[in-house]
């Protein structure tokens, strides 16, 4: 059995951090709600999934009004720990001041970093001295009611693309249900072979298992899954919910690259099942063309910029390196 001591709780100065589990999904998007969150990070069961492995946890702990997610793992065999994303509070620059010095302490002489920041706290940062700021990704902003209404020569070539794959496929789309999860997880297994050898690989294998593995645990509209069949044959899955009211969240899409159409079919058919949000945050691109092809399709309205933030305690508090974000 792997060690699962990185998944004990901690007290950083009277505040206690524990892993995240599935009873805290309601109470990650209400501070989302209070946040007025826009990151994909802040999704409740990503930060889950994502802490549901032996090499990282993920904890939350309550600091002033701000709930706190912290990523905990082994660096230089050393436990070691950064901020998640920013502090889920209506304003987190007080939660940031209070809890930054606990967790440099914590850390030694190795940096702290913010893996997914948001415009405002890179804009704190960026006015302190120490930090590092570096442009990470625009994550995709759709109007759900656009994309499902597909008015327009813009949407064109998502028209056409749905219809060869009805045309050709005749795929059927259905609620996923737990019976569907060894076909899901042969499919994933399937679908990361096919990309062994990509230039660009997609490192989402572990939270994409680990959130089919808790998919039983957490209900709508925090989570909400589908199937897509092709002859009878599960051939590609799709999951998604709310971050918090008002704005959903595409979280996960897998599907048989051979059958055309078909991711695109899974995304509109999961979108008609996002009820409760006008937009709907789809992630990056990870620069890889024929994803930002795909994205493209649903006509973004917007981009939300993200950044990874590094403090190193030997950098000279002379300035903060405010990197230019990519165009």
């Amino acid at each position: 059995m792997p060690s699962r001591e990185l998944h004990e709780p901690i007290r950083l100065n009277g505040h206690t951090f524990a892993p995240v589990a599935p009873a805290d999904v309601p109470r990650l998007m209400s501070a989302a709600e209070r946040a007025s969150a826009w990151l994909w990070a802040a999704y409740a069961p990503f930060l889950l999934s994502y802490g549901e492995s032996p090499a990282r946890a993920v904890l939350v702990g309550e600091v002033l009004d701000a709930l706190v997610v912290l990523l905990r793992r082994k660096v230089r065999g050393e436990h070691h720990l950064d901020f998640a994303l920013p502090p889920l509070a209506e304003d987190p620059k007080d939660a940031l001041d209070a809890v930054l010095p606990l967790v440099e302490s914590f850390n030694g002489a190795l940096e702290t970093r913010v893996l997914w920041a948001d415009l405002p706290t890179a804009a704190w940062a960026c006015a302190r001295t120490g930090w590092d700021i570096r442009p990470y990704e625009r994550e995709y902003l759709y109007r759900r009611q656009a994309v499902l209404e597909m008015k327009g020569a813009e949407f064109r070539p998502l028209r056409k693309r749905l219809s060869r794959c009805e045309r050709e496929a005749m795929p059927e789309v259905r609620p996923y249900c737990a019976e569907d999860h060894p076909a899901c997880v042969r499919l994933l297994k399937d679908w990361q072979d096919e990309r062994e050898d990509a230039l660009k690989p997609v490192f989402d294998f572990g939270y994409t298992r680990a959130a089919l593995d808790l998919a039983a645990h957490i209900s709508e509209p925090f989570l909400t899954g589908l199937v897509v069949e092709v002859e009878g044959r599960i051939r590609a899955f799709a999951f998604g919910g709310l971050i918090r009211p008002g704005l959903g969240q595409f979280f996960l899409l897998k599907s048989d690259p051979h059958v055309l159409g078909l991711a695109e079919t899974a995304r509109v058919a999961l979108m008609e099942r996002l009820e409760g949000c006008d937009l709907i945050n789809d992630a990056g691109d990870l620069d890889r063309p024929g994803l930002a092809q795909h994205k493209r399709m649903f006509r973004p309205v917007a981009f939300v910029p993200t950044f990874k933030l590094v403090r190193s305690r030997a950098t000279s508090p002379a300035s903060p390196r405010c990197s230019q974000s990519r165009s």
